[in-house]
């Protein structure tokens, strides 16, 4: 009989972030407007140069959930092996309000569809039409930290952070950035990990653009041929 190996890897917060900056690609410069997507890399990259020990990943990574390998892992050597971690999920999403009430989530009136922004003519042929369309979106960013210490100092070093970098990510395209509440101070009820945690969330408002290309037709010759 031949023992059979199957080789894994344990997604240690160390792996798991080298997992994700391979995943991402830079971003040095805006097109105009950022998706949810790229902002959230964006935020990735920034976050790499502010906090090099910090983890930013979507939720949750598996070392943060008990009854995995990953977390038994990291709970050998918790002070060696854990690292600070902040996780983001979209808890509400809603087309952009229009007009002049452009408060978040407000006013009657919401780009339901994609609207044409402008036409940019590319060639005698052709143009190409621009649409875009708003979304209002609360992010939850879950901080994590071993000790309640920790994560408190965390939590306040991540608000003034955004604070900081909000004109910069609104310069890079996104529409609007703005810190909408904080939740409970607590040990982690969610998912029963026994890690600190803090709980804040933000208003964000992008604009998805898409475009397709037009022919512009000066005349259409249409040859007809009688058979007798």
């Amino acid at each position: 009989m031949t023992d059979t190996f199957i080789e894994s890897t344990i997604l240690t917060p160390d792996v798991h972030k080298q997992e994700l900056r391979a995943s991402i690609e830079p971003l040095t410069k805006s097109d105009g407007n950022l998706t949810l997507d790229q902002f959230f890399a964006l935020m990735f990259n920034v976050l790499e140069v502010a906090n090099p020990e910090l983890v930013f990943a979507p939720a949750y990574p598996q070392y943060l959930l008990p009854e995995t390998r990953e977390f038994s892992k990291t709970m050998e050597n918790p002070t060696a092996l854990f690292k600070n971690t902040i996780t983001y999920m979209i808890t509400r999403e809603e087309p952009g309000s229009l007009g002049g009430n452009n408060q978040p989530f407000g006013g009657a009136t919401r780009e339901l569809t994609p609207r044409h922004r402008e036409a940019i003519k590319t060639s005698d042929e052709k143009s190409r039409s621009f649409h875009g369309q708003l979304f209002d979106t609360l992010v939850q960013f879950d901080i994590w930290a071993l000790t309640n210490w920790e994560v408190e100092q965390l939590a306040i070093w991540f608000k003034r952070f955004m604070m900081s970098y909000r004109g910069f990510f609104k310069e890079m395209g996104i529409s609007e950035l703005l810190f909408w509440w904080r939740g409970r101070d607590d040990v982690s009820s969610k998912l029963k990990n026994s890690l600190h945690v803090r709980s804040l969330v933000y208003f964000v408002r992008t604009e998805e653009i898409s475009y397709e290309d037009d022919y512009n037709l000066k005349e259409v010759k249409i040859q007809i041929s009688e058979s007798t």
